[in-house]
């Protein structure tokens, strides 16, 4: 032990004994003052009721009766007419005296009938207590007041201060001599248990610990010299196990947990915290940590059969995540089963592009099948003599072209993305004008937007009149972002523009529409995704409209973001 442990020790009872000076000090001393306060303004309260029986707020001069009331109370006393006008005082002239209707006790007797505060007085330098009450009467209204010096509670608080000083002087005293006494006997019995831990640092593992008077040192004595006998078999058995860890923990890549015959799990990787959640794992049976019976099934199956055994499974906690697992049993010696080893393998990015594959192409098949079929409907039935019926063949061909430029526009959109994705469509950005591209933007949507009697307005900042951007890649962006709004929306209108949020510089579409649930958010700018499906293919929409914009604003290095209320209206910010 460092020699000085008893000033440390000293120095730390001293804190806590000053803190604890400090503590009760302060809330006694407080307690006390304010009790005694609280009981002196009820009797000046009571005084007052007693007094006001007599008196009248419609005599002009009331110093005389003020100074007569002085003597029965020993406060001074002052009458206060409702307007805040001193009518009478015990102590001063009251024509001398300024209004009072701002003073803390009258505004407070005013709201409660009865108030009170407390000032200092420069004069006399020392506190007095101000307790009013509003005395209402059929002649006339008022306030009677009466104050009192607070010397006495002074004096009162700084003898119990000094009593508290004292008393707590002598308990610091005595626990100063304790504390000397103990720190010394801690100083010699923990400089034993020092030598004899650095004996068997040193190897010397045949010694012994006996300690005298020791209370609950006699426990890590014991302990000690238990210790000293297994040492070196521990320390053995430590080298064996660190090198068949390092070996293992070398060759796995991905999350590992090891597993013994009883299921427990004797050592976990770190990277099993991230598949798992981060929670204490060693010791804990492996099924309270993978909860999934596809995993709980591999490791019996490798327990019965001896053999590796591979399986996929999806877990929800902490995060949804595919794991593709690995299962081995684990022999420290030949032909003994001691456990098994398990190697995660996170799938999940493989298994959400797989699932987008198979969207894709169910989405396209499903989207080219409708219009292919009404083509080819139509067209059969032209050809089986509709043709001479001129009025429906007319309509029977608008159909054809009508779906035609739906596959068409489908094919565009599909290739527009593919080009983003591939780079062939090179965003080229420089310093432009957004006046030029909101004045293009609302040309084309401006017949639109009137024949369903909406507005459509552009809002541009004036700080923010230039940006670096792609400007025909921008143009095609709010292009898509108010087609969209105006479909979506029938009443009120469409705003687009540029602003600020925070320190953040924003290109934003807002409408007032009739908004998209909060859950189906997060899915807005995938291939193909509609809010409402038989709605959109109605309006001609293909689906694409937003993932094309979320690909350009991509390409352009922003970010965007979807806000929306449910019959209120949706709102795209872009920030730059």
């Amino acid at each position: 032990m460092k020699p000085d442990i008893f000033k440390r020790i000293f120095l730390l009872y001293a804190v806590l004994m000053l803190a604890a000076i400090v503590v009760v000090e302060l809330y006694i001393t407080a307690a006390v003052k304010n009790n005694y306060v609280d009981n002196l303004r009820k009797d000046l309260a009571i005084q007052i009721s007693l007094m006001s029986k007599g008196l009248s707020f419609k005599q002009a001069d009331a110093d005389d009766l003020c100074r007569e009331l002085k003597k029965d109370t020993g406060a001074r006393v002052t009458l206060i007419a409702d307007d805040g006008r001193v009518i009478g005082d015990s102590d001063k002239d009251s024509a001398q005296m300024d209004n009072h209707l701002h003073r803390t006790e009258i505004e407070q007797a005013t709201l409660f009938d009865i108030g009170m505060t407390i000032r200092r007085s420069d004069t006399l330098n020392y506190d007095l207590l101000y307790v009013a009450r509003m005395i209402r009467k059929p002649d006339g209204s008022g306030f009677v007041r009466l104050a009192v010096p607070l010397r006495e509670i002074d004096r009162t608080v700084h003898m119990l201060r000094i009593k508290i000083m004292l008393v707590v002087g002598i308990v610091l005293l005595l626990t100063w001599m304790a504390a000397f006494w103990q720190t010394d006997h801690l100083r010699r019995l923990l400089h034993q248990i020092t030598e004899f831990s650095r004996s068997l640092s040193r190897g010397e593992i045949e010694k012994r610990l006996f300690l005298r008077n020791a209370g609950e040192f006699n426990e890590i004595a014991d302990n000690l010299t238990s210790m000293s006998s297994k040492l070196k078999e521990m320390m053995t058995l430590s080298e064996e196990e660190k090198s068949r860890l390092n070996v293992i923990l070398k060759s796995v890549p991905d999350a590992l947990l090891i597993i013994d015959v009883r299921g427990a799990i004797t050592l976990s990787s770190s990277s099993a915290r991230d598949f798992f959640g981060d929670t204490p794992m060693a010791g804990v049976q492996f099924i309270d940590v993978v909860r999934n019976h596809e995993f709980s099934g591999l490791v019996g199956k490798v327990k019965n059969t001896l053999v590796p055994g591979m399986t996929n499974f999806r877990i929800e906690f902490p995060e949804e995540k595919y794991i593709s697992v690995r299962v081995s049993p684990l022999f420290y010696k030949e032909q003994e089963l001691s456990g098994f080893v398990a190697i995660f393998h996170d799938i999940t990015q493989i298994e959400k592009l797989e699932q987008v594959r198979k969207d894709f192409v169910a989405n396209v098949s499903h989207e080219l099948k409708t219009p292919i079929t009404a083509i080819k409907g139509f067209a059969d039935t032209l050809l089986e003599g509709a043709v001479d019926d001129k009025e429906n063949a007319l309509r029977f061909i608008q159909t054809i072209k009508s779906n035609s430029e739906r596959i068409n526009s489908l094919v565009d959109d599909l290739m527009t993305i593919s080009k983003i994705e591939l780079g062939v469509i090179k965003v080229d950005k420089s310093l432009i004008d957004v006046t030029d591209v909101f004045e293009t933007v609302t040309e084309l949507f401006q017949d639109t937007a009137k024949a369903k009697g909406l507005f459509l307005q552009a809002s541009p900042d004036p700080d923010m009149l230039q940006i670096n951007a792609d400007k025909n890649r921008l143009i095609q962006i709010l292009t898509n972002l108010v087609d969209n709004a105006i479909k979506f929306t029938e009443k009120g209108g469409v705003t687009f523009g540029t602003g600020k949020d925070g320190s953040r510089e924003v290109i934003f579409v807002e409408d007032t529409g009739t908004g998209v649930m909060t859950k189906y958010i997060p899915r807005l700018g995938e291939r193909f995704f509609r809010v409402d499906p038989a709605r959109s293919r109605k309006m001609g929409g293909t689906g694409l409209g937003l993932a094309i914009v979320k690909h350009l604003v991509k390409a352009h290095g922003w970010t965007m973001q979807f806000e929306s209320t449910v019959g209120k209206g949706s709102r795209v910010n872009i920030y730059l």
